[in-house]
């Protein structure tokens, strides 16, 4: 579950095949237009793996929408998280 501005939420739910999950319409647009944001502010990648711990690698996953690549749930769902309250953070997003 991610949060938006709204304080109302994307939910992470499973596909049909059970095999990886799929995000809703909602969370992507959200990422995109953080990661347009993340760059208009110059906020780069590094900055955001040294608060969260979260490596690089992992957050280009995110912004690529490569969420294949992420662990599993919760972790995935906590990475998403994380990464959208630094630039919330960073932008000062209430």
């Amino acid at each position: 579950m991610v949060l938006n501005e709204n304080n109302s939420m994307f939910i992470m739910s499973p596909s049909k095949e059970g095999k990886s999950k799929t995000i809703d319409s909602d969370l992507i647009s959200k990422i995109e237009e953080l990661t347009k944001i993340r760059k208009s502010i110059s906020l780069d990648l590094k900055s955001i793996a040294g608060a969260t711990k979260i490596s690089t690698q992992q957050l280009k996953n995110i912004e690529s929408l490569n969420f294949d690549k992420l662990p599993p749930h919760p972790m995935r769902e906590s990475f998403i998280n994380q990464y959208c309250e630094q630039i919330k953070k960073a932008t000062s997003i209430s």
